[in-house]
């Protein structure tokens, strides 16, 4: 029998394929106790170390994050956040790279460690001087999460702005004129989903509706205190919008909660739109309309865009925007005209 394979062990222990290679050829780039639990693991089921004396590794590949980690999260329990490091490890190891990380920022960078020939940044948080940092080091490296125009870098990012027209347009058709906007997401997608969200009601002459921003409020990852925001905002008045668009998932569940504590009954009085298309959307009650992402492509760009920046070095940035699309579901409805006379 061909034995247990890296990537059923990685399974197994609910880690990324990248983190039990590190563990497996006694690398740096996870805690000491994931290292254990991962050899352990490997010997209980008979994992074939030989494997691991095949040259067939090209160099290293270091993955950053500027983003989750540089903000005190813990991210591992990120459905997305997991999508998307596996599908770069699985890439870049399918091309011969060993794949270290990801590092928090506050731990050593690129000079203390054994050299690495690229990097992913995830830098959805990142600062210029973050980004510069790893410029002066003359490392190729691709940074994800956030717009081409930000940074004099090569990015891999989701369009949210075309996600965001695509929901603007559909509720414009089904008869939605003044439109609200809330906000949970801090760092760069929240504020490019926003910022597409104010442009795009301009040019469609749509009539911005209420609207609540509450990305600045390190409580809301709990559920409850999120809720309770809510709740505290429909207090100072029901909102006049017929349809409401959600920068992600989650708030758009716990507002279409709050709607239905207010008696307001989402779907039927009132629209509600999400983004991300989170694997729960469908079972919401009513199963929610969203923008569709999608991490492992994103994470499969961000790994192709890197061999290509090591392979043509010192040439000009590229910058690559995933697509989205607009999942519909019942949580939308067309427009009642007694909102509609309020444009």
């Amino acid at each position: 029998m061909a034995g247990i394979s890296m990537r059923e062990l990685a399974d197994l222990l609910g880690v990324s394929t990248a983190s039990v290679s590190v563990a497996l050829r006694g690398k740096s780039g996870i805690s000491e106790e994931t290292r254990q639990r991962i050899l352990e693991e490997a010997h209980r089921q008979g994992y074939d170390m030989g494997r691991l004396s095949a040259p067939d590794r090209k160099g290293m590949i270091e993955i950053i994050d500027l983003s989750y980690r540089a903000l005190g999260m813990s991210p591992e329990d990120s459905l997305y956040y997991n999508q998307f490091l596996e599908a770069v490890s699985r890439e870049l190891n399918d091309k011969g790279y060993q794949i270290a990380g990801p590092f928090a920022p506050s731990e050593p960078g690129f000079s203390s460690r054994p050299p690495a020939d690229g990097g992913i940044l995830l830098g959805a948080a990142a600062t210029d001087d973050q980004i510069r940092q790893y410029q002066t080091l003359g490392i190729p490296f691709v940074v994800t999460g956030i717009s081409s125009d930000l940074f004099p870098a090569s990015t891999v990012s989701h369009d949210n702005h075309a996600g965001i027209r695509s929901a603007l347009l559909y509720l414009q058709k089904l008869g939605h004129t003044r439109i609200g906007y809330l906000r949970s997401l801090g760092m760069a997608p929240g504020e490019d989903r926003q910022q597409a969200w104010q442009y795009e009601m301009y040019r469609l002459q749509l009539t911005p509706g209420e609207s609540l921003d509450i990305s600045n409020d390190p409580e809301i990852t709990r559920p409850e205190i999120l809720l309770g925001r809510l709740h505290d905002w429909l207090d100072r008045g029901l909102p006049e919008a017929s349809a409401f668009l959600c920068d992600n998932d989650s708030l758009a569940a716990a507002f279409m909660r709050a709607l239905r504590d207010k008696g307001r009954i989402p779907g039927r009085d009132i629209s509600v739109v999400g983004f991300d298309d989170m694997p729960f959307s469908a079972f919401l009650e009513p199963p929610l309309t969203t923008v569709r992402t999608c991490e492992p492509e994103l994470g499969i760009a961000a790994a192709t865009l890197l061999l290509r920046c090591m392979e043509q070095p010192g040439r000009t940035h590229w910058h690559i925007r995933m697509g989205t699309s607009l999942v519909e579901r019942v949580s939308v409805c067309p427009a009642i005209p007694s909102f509609s006379s309020h444009a």
